[in-house]
């Protein structure tokens, strides 16, 4: 009677053994995960045992990862998942540990959770993240300069230190909404800070949560953007009172669609500019822009492609390309802080919905502007330069008097309602006086 006491204790220690040592790797292992459904199997027989691999947000692992399934100490059988994260294995009735092996060498795996199975509970989760990168790059924020790691899509066990702040890099490839959460229940909250590697913003940027997760919304047309070839966030994560967490990036959806995200139509000039030299002796008069509508006419002279005044022998019309005018600064200047576009919608209301195309007149201008009159930065009026400032000015407002881009103020700084907005797009031009 003691020898068989003393087996039982023996395999109840062995037992005990294999089942601390089946973990791959993981701490703070939670509680073991059986199926609820029971399965009813006679002695000697066979049952079909189930292990399903996946993250905190119940996504599987579909690759890369072998199932090994154990009795006692002893390997049994093994199996790769397949593309639901799933391996299955048909064995003789009985309990099973399970470990985990990762093809290609790859350890950089935590496993939060791995299941016994038994006959009457044959399936079970595995509960793993992916480990970041030892790599860091060097980040500069208030404070100093800091290491920040990157890590990818998915769940992601971040090491921490505790009632610090640490950096993470995530790097999306294709836009959406991505939200990003802490996603064991760690007491670690997450913050997301810019996309500038040189110094990045001290306060939170990302809209927050009730529980405490943050959202962002990737645009198509921040990916592959910047100095690094595409946009990186900078996420932050707290902790005051635990030292390592689960970080979780997840995209939800696509990302708004908006008109920055539309490609630029590059505007076809008519005209061929040829380096020009004001006639000797040239003077400028301005145009009055409270005038009647039918006060200037443009004429076309066709052999030169410039446009005179009310006549094809009247005096030459000139835009100031390189020179301020009264009103506005010239393209010269507009183009050193930002292009000169239009955007082109089907109907007054400027929605996504009923958004045409963008159009862009930066490389035609700078065309123009490497012709111009080296003295007084003037260039002939063409079919080309009254389009553009029409169309540009059209979409900045220059002469909306509703637009706080409206060009025309008076002595005391107030819009100036006399001014004639049929004509007001010369308000870059004058003509030979």
């Amino acid at each position: 009677m003691a020898k068989r006491i003393f087996s039982l204790l023996i395999c109840a220690f062995l037992l005990a053994s294999t089942l601390l040592l089946s973990a791959c790797g993981g701490k703070d292992v939670e509680g073991l995960k059986d199926n609820d459904k029971e399965v009813e199997k006679a002695d000697g027989g066979d049952v079909e045992y189930t292990v399903t691999v996946k993250d905190y947000l119940d996504k599987p692992y579909t690759t890369g990862i072998i199932v090994k399934f154990f009795n006692g100490k002893e390997q049994v059988a093994m199996q790769a998942v397949d593309a639901n994260g799933v391996a299955k294995k048909t064995l003789p009735a009985g309990d099973y540990t399970v470990e985990l092996s990762f093809t290609g060498g790859n350890t950089s795996y935590y496993c939060a959770s791995i299941p016994t199975l038994t006959a009457k509970a044959p399936a079970g989760d595995a509960i793993i993240a992916t480990n970041h990168s030892s790599e860091s790059t060097a980040i500069f924020a208030p404070g100093g300069e800091y290491n920040a790691y990157s890590i990818e899509e998915g769940c992601t066990y971040v090491s921490l230190t505790k009632g610090d702040r640490t950096y993470f890099l995530f790097t999306p490839t294709i836009g959406g909404h991505y939200v990003i959460s802490v996603a064991d229940g760690a007491e670690a909250t997450v913050g997301s800070y810019g996309g500038n590697l040189h110094y990045i913003m001290e306060n939170n940027i990302a809209s927050v949560n009730e529980d405490g997760s943050i959202y962002l919304d990737i645009k198509d047309s921040m990916i592959g953007q910047g100095e690094t070839g595409t946009t990186i966030v900078v996420l932050g994560v707290d902790t005051e009172t635990a030292d390592n967490c689960v970080l979780a990036i997840e995209r939800t959806g696509d990302a708004t669609k908006t008109i920055e995200d539309e490609p630029w139509t590059d505007y076809t000039a008519v005209h061929t500019p040829a380096p020009y030299t004001l006639p000797a002796g040239t003077t400028f008069a301005e145009f009055d822009l409270t005038a009647s509508t039918d006060t200037y006419k443009m004429v076309l002279d066709e052999a030169t492609g410039y446009y005179h005044l009310n006549s094809v022998s009247g005096p030459i019309v000139y835009v100031r390309l390189a020179v301020d005018s009264d009103y506005i600064a010239c393209y010269k200047t507009i183009l050193d802080k930002q292009g000169v576009v239009k955007y082109f919608y089907n109907s007054e209301e400027k929605t996504y919905e009923n958004f045409v195309k963008k159009e862009s007149y930066s490389q035609c201008l700078f065309d123009y502007l490497e012709c111009v009159d080296e003295t007084e930065g003037v260039y002939p009026l063409t079919e080309d330069l009254m389009y553009i400032i029409q169309q540009n000015g059209d979409h900045m407002g220059w002469w909306d008097t509703e637009s706080p881009n409206y060009r025309f103020l008076n002595d005391a700084s107030q819009k100036d309602y006399t001014v004639n907005t049929e004509i007001a797009w010369l308000l870059m031009c004058c003509y030979a006086g």
